[in-house]
């Protein structure tokens, strides 16, 4: 049966989550025995659906420390060939099999340069982990379906706990401990709600373009749902934050495109919830997904919702389920074979 293997991985989220919030302690002292005693600056090395965790990570990272975060270009190292100064940095490595050349090559050179490097991966075993200091492990079996899902939903819890190792209380965006421990329920009460799911398709497949909206902490569900569903059923769906979608790309926005709205409780909601019904009222069928208020307001609106229980920056795990819901179901819907995309592969070897 077409979609059995990534919905399997799908239902595994949960257990993997729990298991994360298991070592949440131990993952900290092993993070703050590690840092360098001044630390400088931070960066973020990743590619596909590990790029969007980063991007989450930056958030944080940045909210934590109070220094700023760079995403760093591999090809600044593989194809320039040129090195950054990575002295009393932490250098975060993110890929879920640890094995892309261009990841692995750039973590190593980095950690010879001197940067603390912190890996993020799926593997314990993988070349990345062997290039770092530190590995965060997300500690789950092999992830065999081509779209990642069980291993993006890991990452994030654990780029959520780093960004607690390294820095001051994020308490605020998080939720605190009641938070983290409601996230593995969050995340099977999302998987359990199919309400409205085949009204959301009912959306999405007759059209060839959708545009997914976050910002702030909710921005990587947007730039994972829209990776999944492009990936997977083979149409133009795009992430954007809303702040920029309202800088031009808004006009996009027609009975033709249909866009997909995250939001969580906190600072940008509002803002998010605006940017829908700016697109609505240009003709774009909406879907929202997470809080009420996204898509409160908006004629038609299919809504979506997830658990209201946790802080923005955990909260972002179940709206990026609510994403892999929607892309899986559509492909199955078009007729295609979500666990096997054409074209991909489960490992890039991008150098």
């Amino acid at each position: 049966m077409t979609g059995e293997q990534v919905r399997a991985e799908m239902a595994e989220q949960p257990e993997v989550l729990a298991r994360i919030v298991e070592r949440r302690t131990e993952l900290h002292e092993l993070v703050r025995s590690r840092l360098p005693g001044r630390l400088r600056g931070i960066s973020l090395i990743a590619r596909g659906s590990s790029d969007n965790v980063a991007v989450h990570a930056r958030y944080l990272l940045e909210l934590a420390t109070g220094l700023p975060v760079s995403l760093i270009a591999p090809s600044i190292l593989t194809r320039y060939h040129h090195t950054p100064d990575a002295r009393d940095h932490l250098v975060v490595a993110l890929s879920q099999s640890g094995r892309t050349p261009e990841i692995v090559d750039v973590a190593r050179r980095l950690a010879d340069g001197g940067g603390m490097v912190v890996a993020v991966t799926n593997d314990e075993d993988s070349p990345l982990a062997d290039a770092a200091s530190v590995t965060l492990a997300v500690g789950t079996s092999r992830e065999l379906a081509v779209p990642a899902t069980k291993t993006v939903t890991g990452q994030l819890a654990l780029v959520t706990l780093l960004a607690e190792a390294v820095g001051s209380s994020i308490d605020e965006y998080t939720g605190g401990e009641r938070a983290w421990q409601e996230l593995a329920g969050a995340a099977a009460r999302t998987l359990a709600d199919t309400g409205n799911l085949d009204a959301a398709v009912a959306v999405l497949r007759p059209r060839l373009t959708a545009i997914h909206l976050a910002r702030g902490l909710t921005y990587c569900a947007a730039l994972e749902g829209a990776l999944k569903s492009k990936e997977t059923s083979r149409r133009v769906h795009e992430g954007f934050s809303s702040a920029d979608f309202l800088h031009g790309p808004l006009t996009v926005a027609s009975p033709d495109v249909a866009v997909v709205a995250y939001g969580a409780v906190g600072p940008v909601l509002d803002d998010v919830a605006e940017t829908a019904r700016a697109a609505a009222d240009l003709g774009s069928p909406v879907i929202g997904v997470g809080a009420e208020a996204v898509w409160s307001g908006v004629p038609g609106a299919i809504a979506l919702p997830v658990p209201q229980s946790l802080g923005e920056a955990l909260a972002v795990i179940p709206l990026v389920i609510r994403g892999q819901q929607l892309a899986v179901a559509t492909t199955l819907a078009l007729g295609l074979d979500p666990d096997r995309p054409a074209g991909l592969n489960k490992v890039t070897a991008t150098h």
